[in-house]
């Protein structure tokens, strides 16, 4: 038996081992949470409420999020992210964004119920979800505003945006908005932007070298790779285990 043989064998054994200790009743470690994005500008001091622990500390440059994280930004703080799908998002202040999947295998999406976040998809593969208890912003084009507070308003500054909830939906293209009024409301017909209605406070934000952050954020992500185990338990139900496989 050569020696890469034995090392495969022995890692399937311990696998094995593994389910069957589960099978035994003995519970498994919570999984970490998948790497979402990193952190690409920040203005002022902004905190960052880790899912894994609870724990809530001040957002850095070039910190890696996960999913789960909540932002918060307070007055005249602003942050800056890059997700792994490839969408950028820019949290204004006052804002308070949990991120629920950095995307890749699905769009990336983050939920609020009071705040504001202007969107930009990096390349054509990319989407993004903006989601609240009013409506989701889905931004299927480049540049989008998204503001929630009691309403919830959709502006669209180049690509598409659908905007939708249980009681209608909206399509908008470049220079056109929508306005979500309130809970239980439909999303309203587009209409034209007025040029003071285009938002500038992004501006304030100004990332660098964001293919490299992007870069980092891809290495991170793929330190991580997992494989679900099915089995049967001591009582003939079945079961499942994900493990996580690291790279060296």
């Amino acid at each position: 038996m050569n020696g890469e043989l034995a090392k495969r064998l022995l890692g399937l054994g311990t696998i094995g081992a593994m389910a069957a200790a589960l099978s035994t009743g003995l519970a498994a470690a919570p999984a970490p949470k998948p790497v979402a994005g990193v952190i690409i500008d920040v203005k002022g001091s902004p905190t960052l409420k880790a899912a894994a622990d609870g724990k809530t500390l001040k957002l850095k440059l070039q910190q890696f999020i996960y999913e789960g994280d909540v932002i918060k930004t307070g007055t005249a703080e602003r942050a800056a992210m890059a997700f792994v799908g490839g969408a950028e998002m820019r949290i204004n202040e006052s804002s308070e964004f949990q991120v629920e999947s950095g995307g890749g295998a699905k769009p990336t999406s983050v939920y609020t119920k009071a705040g504001q976040a202007w969107t930009r998809l990096l390349h054509g593969k990319s989407g993004m979800n903006l989601r609240s208890p009013l409506a989701v912003a889905a931004v299927r084009g480049t540049e989008a505003d998204v503001d929630v507070d009691d309403r919830m308003s959709v502006k669209v500054y180049e690509g598409l945006v659908d905007v939708q909830n249980e009681y209608g939906s909206q399509s908008l293209r470049a220079g056109m908005m929508t306005e979500v009024a309130g809970a239980g409301q439909a999303p309203g017909a587009p209409r034209a932007m007025d040029p003071n209605e285009y938002g500038a406070w992004q501006n304030q934000l100004d990332p660098k070298d964001i293919a490299g952050q992007l870069k980092r954020l891809a290495s991170e992500a793929d330190k991580s790779r997992s494989i679900n185990l099915k089995f049967k338990g001591k009582d003939g139900t079945e079961k499942s285990l994900d493990i996580k496989l690291k790279k060296k």
